[in-house]
């Protein structure tokens, strides 16, 4: 079992030029330098993708022998890779996404922050085509407060779990908006995903306003969070919401599209 983890920063108010800043620091193995070209050649896609989005899907060979991608020359890097593939959850999984919100908050914005991670649960289940279910907390009813020990435990196997804390009592520093962890086991078939935690603090409703997933907004940021546990690394196109820097311009770009829907596309 590896575990891969990522921090996101806040390099600066929002109201500052200079960007947000959502730097990675992973322990074991580095989050870029992948390529999507042995995932694209056994890849079971199953959404639609526009021309922009599948054109980049079209492998190369090398001199030497190995493959690269269209897309992995657009900028998209894999989140997790050895020399067995890209870890990635299997199709036939049924992912559930539970959602915990630190009690001290206030109940207006506990209501706010699980609509928005519902909403960036149902983006990422669109374009990757996965059986992503909404668990435990994901309404007003069944509301869960998080507690310390959970949002340092392992969750359990499928699930996604996360956790809503005051920047006043996470162990994250105030410049510290979130962290992700994977869980994956490896195969000589590529990795598999088979758990994660993300841990949000609450820093994310003072940087970001609502809104969509076509500009930087609460929604984006946490779909960045998301696509790691999905298996999707930075970009290096400024463009991109995985763009290491969330900037003032930031949307779900065709390269981005490519790479979810090949999060989508191990099959079991």
């Amino acid at each position: 079992m590896v575990v891969v983890a990522a921090v996101l920063v806040l390099l600066s108010r929002w109201s500052d030029p200079a960007p947000v800043q959502l730097s990675d620091a992973e322990a074991e193995v580095p989050l870029v330098g992948g390529s999507w070209a042995r995932t694209i050649t056994e890849a079971n896609i199953r959404v639609e993708l526009d021309w922009e989005a599948a054109k980049l899907l079209t492998v190369y060979s090398t001199g030497a022998g190995n493959k690269f991608a269209e897309l992995d020359l657009a900028g998209s890097n894999p989140f997790f890779s050895d020399r067995f593939g890209n870890a990635l959850w299997p199709q036939c999984e049924r992912i559930s996404i539970s959602i915990s919100v630190d009690g001290d908050l206030p109940k207006a914005t506990r209501s706010q922050m699980r609509r928005v991670t519902v909403e960036a649960g149902m983006a990422v289940r669109d374009l990757t085509g996965l059986n992503v279910v909404f668990g435990s907390g994901t309404s007003e009813r069944g509301e869960v407060l998080s507690t310390r020990d959970q949002r340092i435990s392992q969750p359990d196997e499928h699930t996604l779990e996360i956790h809503w804390v005051d920047h006043r009592n996470t162990w994250l520093t105030p410049d510290e908006l979130g962290t992700a962890t994977v869980w994956h086991a490896l195969s000589t078939l590529g990795a598999s995903i088979g758990s994660g935690r993300i841990q949000l603090s609450s820093r994310i409703f003072d940087v970001f306003d609502n809104g969509q997933f076509d500009e930087p907004s609460r929604q984006l940021s946490v779909l960045h969070e998301i696509a790691h546990i999905f298996g999707v690394g930075h970009s290096t196109d400024p463009s991109s919401f995985m763009y290491p820097s969330l900037g003032t311009v930031a949307w779900i770009t065709p390269a981005d599209q490519a790479a979810l829907a090949l999060a989508g596309s191990r099959t079991c």
